[in-house]
């Protein structure tokens, strides 16, 4: 299993963080895909992904710290990319965040697309963070029709999906479906094609259902395609395998 978004530069995981590997590896999830969320943590989550082989890395500019990123933050993250530091497979985290106080559209905007514009000239695909901005996500990606990646956390209704699908993104699927009363998402996730489904746990974030107050683990990956093999009606291993192989293909994480 590939975990496709994990904060494992956060805590708990940044104390006995050889023991929580192990502990992610003996639950079968072989790969960790860590986003950064601003420039001070890129330097930690690269040498994360060089101690440890499991772990790949994203370095982006996250909407929710949008009041501390700026235009040499741009600059700096276009030298980092221009290195092409081992193990970097996309750029992110990146979106846009509506759902935030004084979340000050036309700077997310700017930021996110300067970041798209990054990523297509990097030839890297991105991880988006999207809340109550869907529209404008959209819009946006239309203006950079070759980038590709994932919609992180997707909680949406099947049209929603398919207008991601369709641009050629993938949807990260989490926590969220192991809940019963999340009926919307779990329709439209029993509807869309497997071959557009990835599996993350936002670990420490987004806890799954029977552990809520506790800090989410990658090691509870197996508990998100056990129920998303429930909802589609299909043998957990086939779940596995198919979303094992859009992450590979997504971030080229075989090169």
């Amino acid at each position: 299993m590939i975990d496709t978004h994990c904060h494992f530069d956060f805590e708990p995981f940044n104390t006995e963080t050889d023991e929580w590997i192990k502990r992610t590896e003996l639950a079968g999830v072989v790969r960790l895909i860590v986003p950064a969320v601003a420039t001070s943590n890129w330097a930690r989550i690269e040498m994360l992904a060089t101690r440890f082989p499991a772990i790949y890395f994203a370095v982006g500019l996250h909407p929710v710290w949008v009041a501390e990123h700026s235009e040499e933050h741009i600059e700096k993250l276009d030298q980092y990319l221009s290195s092409k530091p081992a193990k970097c497979v996309a750029v992110g985290e990146c979106g846009l965040d509506f759902a935030i106080s004084d979340h000050d559209p036309e700077k997310q905007i700017a930021i996110l697309e300067a970041q798209l514009s990054l990523a297509d000239k990097y030839n890297l695909p991105v991880i988006l963070h999207c809340r109550k901005a869907h529209n404008e996500m959209l819009q946006l990606l239309t203006r950079f029709p070759s980038v590709k990646g994932v919609l992180h956390a997707f909680s949406g209704s099947e049209q929603q999906a398919m207008d991601y699908i369709k641009r050629g993104f993938l949807l990260g699927v989490g926590g969220t479906i192991t809940y019963e009363r999340a009926n919307k998402t779990r329709n439209a996730i029993a509807r869309l094609p497997l071959s557009s489904l990835v599996l993350e746990t936002d670990a420490p974030d987004m806890p799954i259902s029977g552990y809520q107050g506790e800090a989410n683990l990658p090691e509870r990956l197996p508990l998100i395609a056990q129920a998303l093999s429930e909802i589609r009606a299909v043998n957990v291993e086939v779940i596995i395998q198919a979303t094992s192989q859009n992450a590979l293909k997504c971030f080229a994480l075989n090169r």
